[in-house]
C-alpha cells in the first residue's frame, strides 16, 4: 500500500467534502477494514491514508478578494506534500486525519481530530 493524502476544503462548491473527500475517506475506512490482518502502514497506524479537511477552504482561491474569511488551501497542501516526503523517504509517521480550524495548520496532536464539525466558521 502507498501513503495518500488528501487536502480538502469545507467550503469547495466544485467538489463538496461530504459527497468526494469524506466518501473517499469512508471507502477507504471499509476497504482496510478487510485489510485488518496485513501491514498496511509503515508508520504502524491502519491504512497510510489521511484526510485533512480546511475548514472554510474554497476550491476556487480567487474568491478570497470578495469573501476573506475563505481559507487558502494551497499552503496546507504544500505541507502535506512535504509531509508525504517526509513518510515515504524518512519513515516519519504522518499526523493523523484532521480538521485543520481557520487560519489553523496541520498538526501532530489536532485539537480536532477527524471530520470538521463546523464546514464555516465567521
Amino acid at each position: 500500500r502507498r501513503p495518500l493524502i488528501t487536502v480538502a476544503g469545507t467550503m469547495d462548491a466544485l467538489l463538496p467534502i461530504d459527497h468526494h473527500a469524506r466518501a473517499y475517506a469512508r471507502k477507504v475506512a471499509s476497504a482496510s477494514m478487510h485489510d485488518e490482518g496485513e501491514d498496511n502502514d509503515r508508520d504502524g497506524k491502519r491504512g497510510a491514508y489521511r484526510l485533512y479537511e480546511i475548514q472554510n477552504g474554497n476550491h476556487l482561491e480567487t474568491n478570497q478578494a470578495l469573501f476573506p474569511q475563505l481559507e487558502l488551501i494551497q499552503p496546507h497542501a504544500q505541507r502535506s506534500f512535504d509531509l508525504l516526503v517526509d513518510q515515504v523517504e524518512r519513515g516519519k509517521s504522518l499526523p493523523p486525519s484532521q480538521c485543520v480550524a481557520r487560519s489553523g495548520s496541520i498538526s501532530d496532536t489536532p485539537a480536532q481530530p477527524g471530520h470538521c464539525a463546523s464546514l464555516f466558521v465567521p
